[in-house]
């Protein structure tokens, strides 16, 4: 057995000891390859985009047809013009900021992650035009402006389970005033997130997934609302929960057409970590714990 280096659960107490990079690290750096076993060729790590807008049935059935619809979607969100500088916060693997630099013409792409094998990741594609950093958008020091910004699935790591409704909205607020900062007068942010749905805040706070995304919250719609309107206009939101349940389908099914490769090049607890948090976040989506929105905001 060709073993790698074991995966090991943190438990809730070692979990809520964790600095933010060390969070991040923990889950997302358990190997590339290991994620391309059961993501799309993007590498995209949340939510497709199946949907469009008053539509009950989706309109695509691919995952990677969906997340190309998706990384689309928030850079058209963008308005980007050619010879245009975005930033990414939580940028992955890269998908937004490739599409950015050879599909949008944007003269640069700077990407933000707190994951050493996605930075790795990104710079072994040496993709010109764009740059990537291992820092925290909380503490990044960002040279100029940018003509867009674009978040997908990182705003659910800028609050921490500790914090009260208050605290929540304020560590929102500082990040809204990053990118308020940072950006031209009139530009745009395309932000994907997950939601709280029908919880309330005294139940969510007993759901978090705290040994798998340690020192995370979720938000709920109006936190993102009330802490971003002093500083930008909402010009658009859609709320989809249907597009998780779509993407975790068939992750799962990836997942699990993969598990003979997984067990011997890793463990099997690895596999049952991953096969265990994918089934529960499909059915936190299906039973309307969760939901899936993005969010265009134009600055003030």
């Amino acid at each position: 057995m060709n073993q790698r280096e074991a995966f090991r659960p943190v438990d809730r107490e070692t979990a809520g000891t964790l600095s933010a990079s060390e969070a991040i690290q923990y889950h997302y750096d358990n190997e590339t390859r290991f994620f391309s076993l059961f993501l799309d060729k993007t590498l995209s790590y949340s939510a497709a985009r199946f949907h469009v807008p008053n539509r009950a049935e989706p309109v695509l059935d691919n995952l990677h047809d969906a997340q190309w619809a998706k990384i689309r979607f928030h850079l058209d969100a963008l308005q980007l013009k050619p010879g245009a500088r975005i930033l990414d916060v939580g940028c992955g693997w890269g998908a937004v900021l490739a599409a950015a630099v050879t599909e949008y013409e944007a003269r640069g792409a700077l990407g933000l992650t707190l994951s050493r094998d996605q930075r790795d990741h990104i710079v072994g594609r040496n993709l010109p035009g764009v740059e990537v950093r291992l820092e925290d958008v909380y503490e990044a020091t960002l040279e100029g402006t940018f003509d867009g910004i674009v978040s997908v699935g990182a705003f659910e790591h800028f609050a921490r389970p500790a914090m009260d409704k208050s605290q929540k909205i304020e560590a929102y607020r500082r990040f809204f005033e990053i990118c308020h900062a940072n950006l031209v007068p009139n530009g745009l942010v395309s932000l994907q997130t997950i939601v709280w749905d029908t919880p309330t805040f005294e139940e969510a706070k007993t759901w978090i997934p705290e040994t798998v995304f340690p020192q995370s919250d979720i938000p709920f719609i109006d936190e993102v609302v009330t802490a971003s309107h002093p500083l930008f206009r909402l010009e658009y939101l859609e709320n989809r929960r249907e597009d998780y349940v779509l993407t975790l389908d068939q992750w799962i099914r990836n997942l699990r057409a993969a598990k003979d490769e997984i067990v011997a090049t890793w463990d099997r607890e690895k596999y049952d970590f991953f096969e265990h948090y994918l089934r529960n976040s499909k059915l936190a989506f299906a039973r309307r714990k969760n939901a899936l929105s993005r969010f265009v905001l134009r600055r003030r």
